[in-house]
């Protein structure tokens, strides 16, 4: 979340820990920790469970279409249509559910309703696998074009979310601040939307009409990135922007808004912002790279397993990055964004120290634990295997707890 909205509305609810720290924190941790593998194994993603999402395609595009609504109502509308008395004074059990459900609906809408109904049938066919597979074509069959689709429905979405947290963190709801709330709201809503299209043009729909045979020729340029890639995927784009997305929410929770918030003009540090971040997340993205070279001994090369095919290493990248990503908002909802004393440099290195030890704790355990306890499947590279759909099950967890039901229990309202 941005810090003009989350920061803001922490300050408003003034809520305070039942029990002292770390305590209240650990608390508060095993129980989204309990109540992840509940939801991921026995209802909805797990394939011994109930529902079988995970497909994975389908269950990634799942969460991260839910992620993408939730940003919208806390960023960009401020709540809105919920006033500040419902928020404040309703009892956080009931708040919470209204609010979780009311995202939650809002997002089966724009997957199962706006990309497979309207968008797939009347515009991209590739957003919606039932419009896939009744246009038929050489291998579109059930779990080809609903993978498929929902693969362009991840990046689409991804998109939306980092330009959007982009844009604010950027530039606030700069040129429209004068504006009425609702006014600005949309604006920079439909902003982030325009900003992602462009974005999916150029990143990654090349890639996506390399998916169907015979490659579209006349549709999509050839990926203009294969040479630095090793790949046509377009999984080299989704390795440097989900980085540069959990640098975002760093900038915004752990690192208090600093360093771009030291430049006065909104225009320049807008500017500075989205060139800094785009390079670093592009940096890291490499570096991340050399470091896999080093863990599994070779550098990717196509042809090779799993681990050393050049689409599963800029994946992989975006995988390792969530679990830091959801450290990180642990650190912040859970442990009162310890620490609180020290300078602000020093507390903003102490912070990412620990978002980054804790998201590698988290994934060591993921891959060791998960095939006991999520179903998964045993190793760290199997065909058909992402940790996203947890990872990002999880942040929403965390945040949904920590904001919409005031981290009931274990928290209370002053």
């Amino acid at each position: 979340m941005t810090e003009n909205t989350e920061t803001r509305w922490l300050e408003e609810r003034q809520l305070k820990n039942v029990i002292p720290q770390p305590f209240s924190g650990l608390l508060n941790l095993a129980l989204i920790v309990v109540l992840s593998t509940l939801l991921f194994y026995y209802v909805f993603f797990s394939p011994a469970g109930y529902m079988r999402l995970y497909t994975p395609n389908l269950g990634v595009a799942l969460v991260i279409t839910i992620l993408m609504v939730i940003h919208w109502g806390m960023d960009c509308f401020d709540f809105w249509p919920f006033n500040r008395r419902f928020l404040k004074e309703t009892n956080p059990l009931v708040k919470g559910i209204v609010l979780l459900l009311f995202y939650v609906v809002i997002a089966l809408l724009v997957m199962f309703v706006l990309y497979n109904e309207v968008i797939g049938r009347l515009g991209p066919i590739f957003f919606s696998g039932p419009a896939l597979l009744a246009g038929g074509g050489l291998g579109q069959y059930a779990q080809t074009a609903r993978e498929n689709a929902s693969y362009a429905q991840i990046m689409m979405n991804t998109c939306i979310i980092f330009f959007t947290i982009l844009w604010l963190t950027s530039f606030g709801y700069a040129p429209w601040g004068k504006s009425g709330k609702t006014t600005r709201a949309f604006s920079v809503w439909i902003m982030g939307m325009f900003l992602a299209v462009i974005a999916f043009a150029l990143l990654f729909y090349p890639h996506i009409a390399y998916q169907f045979y015979p490659a579209q020729i006349f549709m999509a340029a050839s990926p203009w990135w294969s040479d630095w890639a090793m790949t046509i995927s377009s999984m080299f784009h989704f390795g440097w922007i989900v980085p540069a997305l959990v640098l975002l929410y760093w900038t915004n929770m752990l690192w208090e808004g600093r360093p771009f918030s030291l430049i006065g003009n909104p225009f320049w540090r807008g500017v500075v912002t989205i060139v800094v971040v785009v390079l670093a997340g592009i940096v890291i993205m490499f570096a991340s790279n050399r470091i896999m070279d080093w863990y599994f001994g070779t550098e990717a090369f196509e042809g090779g397993s799993m681990a050393e095919l050049p689409a599963w290493r800029w994946n992989h990248v975006a995988e390792m990055f969530m679990y830091m990503a959801v450290a990180g908002a642990v650190l912040y909802h859970y442990f009162d964004n310890w620490p609180k004393g020290f300078s602000l440099p020093v507390r903003a290195i102490i912070r990412t120290a620990i978002a980054m030890a804790g998201g590698l704790v988290m994934a060591w355990l993921y891959y060791a634990l998960g095939p006991v306890f999520l179903g998964t499947v045993p190793g760290i590279a199997q065909e058909g295997d992402t940790s996203l759909c947890w990872t990002v099950m999880f942040l929403i967890l965390v945040i949904a707890h920590g904001v919409f039901f005031d981290g009931f229990p274990f928290k209370k309202r002053a």
